[in-house]
């Protein structure tokens, strides 16, 4: 007869946000977009796909409003890449809405800068989410140019929101 491992048993380590970034007020760019039918699960819900799709429009909508405030251009040549994303949901987002996609910058390294972001409807945070972003070119990363280092800079959280309260 085959005989079989025993169960492992995992224990479920909550990862909990810092509290901070549940406040609207503490994100230096906002954006509102209109939850679509499209958008919608069985079971009446945002879909999981459809909310990493708001983060995105969210990390454009950011970039967009600093090279327009800041009159940035891209480098020949140059690009920012995104090398991971993760995303906590806090609470269901419901259709028909409007949700608020919050952004701020989290942390700046020499090659690499990570965003806050964070998803509002209805006044309440219903999710939360980190990117780590890489400037790069087409021999690898590379450091951040100076000009956008001061940009980003001007745009990062509060330094209690930056602090990782995940245990």
């Amino acid at each position: 007869m085959l005989s079989l491992p025993p169960v492992l048993e995992f224990r479920h380590i909550a990862m909990k946000p810092n509290p901070r970034r549940f406040d609207l007020g503490v994100y230096p760019h906002k954006v509102d977009l209109h939850t679509r039918f499209a958008d919608v699960d069985p079971q009446w819900h945002l879909n999981n796909v459809r909310i990493a799709e708001f983060y995105q429009e969210g990390r454009i909508s950011f970039n967009r409003a600093l090279s327009e405030e800041f009159h940035l251009e891209r480098e020949r040549g140059h690009r920012i890449l995104v090398a991971r994303q993760s995303m906590d949901y806090l609470a269901e987002v419901e259709w028909p809405g409007v949700i608020t996609v919050a952004v701020g910058v989290s942390r700046l390294g020499g090659a690499s800068f990570s965003l806050g972001l964070a998803l509002f409807q209805k006044n309440k945070c219903v999710g939360i989410s980190d990117a780590t972003l890489v400037h790069a070119t087409r021999d690898g990363p590379t450091r951040l140019p100076e000009r956008l280092r001061e940009v980003l800079a001007s745009k990062l959280l509060p330094e209690d929101a930056r602090e990782n309260a995940r245990s």
